[in-house]
């Protein structure tokens, strides 16, 4: 399977433009490469409009109890298990690190949409570092989207690229 967005989300250092991810069966990356630099159009790309990323990843789903609190000492980490803040998130010194408590999608797509206005500080590449690198680094994951690592696609849809900003409708949902 190919896909190919606007964005290609691989680390916060690492945000591609007009790339192709090539994933097999086992949804293991077995390439990404760029558009730009084809000289012909790649056959068989399913092309998106949004951001592809790596799955969520939910630390406190992940770790042990024992390691939960040195593990999220680094971050800003908001737990967002149970209830939902109520007044705006505000940027600190620290990673925000976003914990759903699952990888259910209809669960953090609702969620996600009463959360986008409490988030307005951050860029919509914040908040999927926040939900998807920042907590894989945690468990001991690989982190960065890159060549062999197996991963489901995310495809981030309804996201503001100009302002690169979350929205209310903002939904995510894996491809492939």
């Amino acid at each position: 399977m190919r896909v190919a967005s606007q964005l290609t989300f691989c680390s916060p250092q690492q945000v591609l433009s007009r790339t192709v991810v090539e994933q097999d069966e086992l949804n293991i990356i077995k390439a990404i490469f760029s558009l730009d630099e084809s000289s012909v159009e790649s056959s068989h790309t399913l092309f998106y409009d949004g951001i592809i990323s790596a799955e969520i990843v939910s630390v406190k789903h992940q770790a042990t109890k024992s390691d939960f609190d040195k593990l999220i000492s680094d971050y800003q980490y908001i737990d967002l298990t149970g209830s939902i803040p109520e007044v705006k998130i505000h940027r600190t010194t620290k990673p925000l690190l976003l914990d759903f408590g699952t990888n259910e999608i209809e669960t953090i797509n609702l969620k996600l949409s009463i959360l986008a206005p409490l988030l307005e500080t951050f860029s919509a590449l914040e908040i999927i570092a926040a939900c998807t690198f920042y907590p894989a680094i945690l468990c001991e994951i690989n982190s960065a989207l890159v060549e062999d690592r197996k991963t489901d696609l995310l495809l981030w849809e309804n996201v503001d690229l100009v302002n690169k900003r979350i929205t209310p409708e903002t939904k995510i949902r894996i491809i492939g």
